[in-house]
């Protein structure tokens, strides 16, 4: 009879700490988040991927994102030609370490910073000009710009995630990043997560 008393102590004392430990130790987030580019009305969403590694007992956290975005915007027409909208694309990556701020196994309010490196690829209408013959005009010359270049910066984060399920959940998230080339970066954006 002890040996089934010591037995069932030792099933129940192995129940409550694996109770306690976290089910994963990484996680996968999809989600999205609205994004300033430099110019004031350049606005757009930005689809986000993160694989996260979570550390002690779910208070750290080191992250890396993909993402992409695509802005675009309508110009006005210049002696009856229109010229084709601007396009601004984004290809980002970001390294994050967060830091947890709350002890609670449902709930986390991180602060965090990191390195992004991000590619862009500007399509630009920068003007047009008129060109005329003595009697009328010949002909509407488009001046558009394109850039391709990466640029480097840091980012400040902060998240708030609420765990509904042991292995799913919701969060609400605002960074900012300040690149050397382009100026800063706001970004708002929510997602879900999945932790294996």
């Amino acid at each position: 009879m002890k040996h089934y008393f010591l037995l069932l102590i030792g099933l129940l004392v192995s129940g409550l700490l694996n109770a306690q430990t976290p089910i994963g130790r990484n996680s996968i987030r999809f989600g999205v988040d609205l994004t300033t580019l430099d110019g004031p009305d350049d606005v757009g969403p930005r689809y986000v991927g993160r694989l996260a590694h979570h550390f002690r007992n779910d208070r750290v956290l080191i992250a890396a994102e993909l993402g992409y975005m695509r802005v675009s915007s309508i110009n006005l027409p210049f002696n009856d030609v229109v010229p084709d909208p601007d396009r601004r694309d984004r290809f980002t990556t970001d390294v994050t370490l967060l830091v947890d701020l709350l002890r609670h196994p449902r709930h986390a309010l991180r602060l965090g910073v990191g390195f992004s490196a991000w590619y862009r690829r500007d399509d630009i209408y920068r003007g047009g000009a008129a060109l005329f013959s003595p009697n009328r005009l010949q002909a509407v010359a488009i001046n558009r710009q394109i850039d391709h270049a990466l640029n480097t910066g840091g980012h400040v984060a902060t998240e708030y995630e609420w765990l509904f399920d042991p292995r799913w959940s919701v969060d609400a998230r605002l960074r900012m990043a300040n690149f050397k080339d382009t100026g800063m970066s706001f970004m708002l954006g929510t997602g879900i997560s999945h932790r294996f």
